[in-house]
């Protein structure tokens, strides 16, 4: 596996240089510690380190998948500086332990999460290293402190096969669920969970002509498909846009244009970004800005926008066969501008963040401060229950 990781970054990483990274010294350190290695899960953190030195949000290691998959119970994100618990599954231990909405969390299994590395420890756990027990520290909105150790819930797998190596992206695609809420009538809310097929795209573009606004709350929306993002840009526009420009490893740059579609919504447009919007959902609201179609508001974004490629392998011994997989960047990608979103995000144009004491009462500042934006009014606790 650690291997193959080199061999696909030898072959494909957009930069010939490697960030300066000398791939041979570092492969031969990642060996020693391979044989050093006590457990499966030690050893695919060795490959997972070796592509990590390269601090890039595309490169990453995907390990084999073990047949179980972890459900922690809860979901936290950054919010502003602060990383904040924002859902607790009804019936999980975490629930049992206290944990809730709007807990500050202090550390996480001894680690204190920040924009740095919060990203990053969602990878590890989730693919690396999944826990069966979780200590979190968390800080109460009313002040108090607590300590708690949460069990993880255990969900068995089926046969792995090499579907499985993209599997959480198409699930991911796949119940991305549009969902889309008129507002006095003038007013369409549109919260778009991923940018999965140019149809999606069409069918709420085509809801939102009849409005005057378009509140597009792309919060949490990881990115997706290339295709999906050019349609959104055509639906919105009345003129050709430079969605990105692409250098690969020859050094040549190659433009995304969308053409603008036959009637382009020419309402108003309001985008809502947090911490969580990345790649295409990122390059959206920056398009926006650029092109003083909208107004961007919530968070700074999470400032990982490359283009990758999956690469699979597949390991077989006797009995058993291994699918696992290298994401490698294969190309750069700037703005129009010239600027480049990775490592710096997006900056909305109104930074509005829900304070812990808004996650714990389910209330949606940011949501309401954009509807009213759009030219309607909605209360945070109204907009807090608007999608649930």
């Amino acid at each position: 596996m650690l291997r193959s990781a080199r061999a696909d970054v030898e072959k494909y990483y957009y930069d010939p240089t490697f960030h300066g990274v000398d791939l041979k010294a570092q492969m031969a350190r990642s060996e020693q510690r391979l044989k050093a290695a006590a457990s499966l899960a030690d050893a695919f953190s060795i490959v997972s380190d070796f592509l990590s030195q390269f601090d890039d949000s595309h490169t990453v290691f995907v390990p084999p998948t073990t047949g179980r998959a972890v459900d922690y119970g809860w979901q936290m994100a950054m919010v502003g500086e602060r990383a904040l618990i924002t859902d607790v599954e009804s019936g999980s231990d975490a629930a049992a332990r206290g944990l809730a909405p709007g807990d500050r969390v202090l550390l996480l299994n001894g680690v204190t999460p920040s924009r740095t590395n919060a990203s990053r420890i969602g990878y590890y756990y989730r693919y690396i290293r999944p826990q069966a027990r979780q200590r979190v520290a968390v800080l109460k909105p009313n002040g108090s402190a607590i300590t708690v150790d949460v069990v993880s819930r255990l969900r068995g797998r089926g046969l792995i096969d090499e579907g499985d190596v993209v599997s959480d992206v198409n699930e991911l695609i796949a119940k991305g669920r549009d969902r889309g809420a008129a507002i006095g009538g003038s007013v369409l809310v549109w919260k778009m969970a991923v940018f999965a097929r140019p149809e999606s795209v069409d069918e709420m573009m085509a809801r939102a002509a009849s409005h005057q606004a378009l509140v597009l709350d792309l919060r949490g929306n990881g990115g997706g498909s290339v295709e999906a993002l050019r349609e959104l840009v055509s639906r919105c526009f009345d003129h050709d846009v430079v969605v990105a420009v692409e250098t690969r490893r020859d050094g040549k740059g190659a433009p995304t244009i969308a053409r603008p579609a036959k009637n382009p919504f020419g309402g108003r447009l309001i985008v809502l970004v947090d911490s969580r919007s990345a790649s295409a959902a990122e390059m959206f609201a920056r398009i926006a800005q650029i092109e003083n179609r909208g107004y961007v508001i919530g968070d700074v974004t999470a400032g990982a926008v490359m283009r990758s490629r999956l690469i699979s392998h597949r390991a077989e011994s006797m009995t058993t066969a291994a699918i696992y997989g290298t994401s490698v960047t294969v190309a750069d990608v700037h703005m129009s501008d010239g600027g480049s979103l990775e490592k710096a995000g997006v900056e909305p144009d109104e930074i509005v963040l829900p304070t812990p004491a808004d996650l714990a009462a389910g209330r949606d500042p940011v949501l309401a401060r954009a509807i009213e934006l759009a030219g309607a009014t909605m209360s945070p606790e109204e907009a807090g229950r608007l999608f649930k």
